[in-house]
């Protein structure tokens, strides 16, 4: 079976840093959840380690049209 992709969540971020320093791979800001929280992985093949951050992101989005 080939894998193409595997994204596993870690319980906190001391174990992405532990794991991403590891792997010689960085950590990046992958965006938010729907309650505001910030999304942190770190990618090494096809594994890519995720962790929600406790730090609230930026208020809700609000949409604007540039027509009206």
């Amino acid at each position: 079976m080939t894998t193409y992709c595997e994204i596993r969540e870690v319980a906190d971020m001391a174990d992405l840093r532990a794991w991403a320093a590891a792997h010689h791979v960085p950590i990046i800001r992958g965006g938010y959840t729907l309650s505001g929280c910030t999304i942190y992985s770190a990618t090494c093949g096809t594994l890519t380690l995720v962790c929600v951050g406790l730090e609230k992101g930026p208020g809700p989005l609000i949409w604007r049209s540039p027509f009206e």
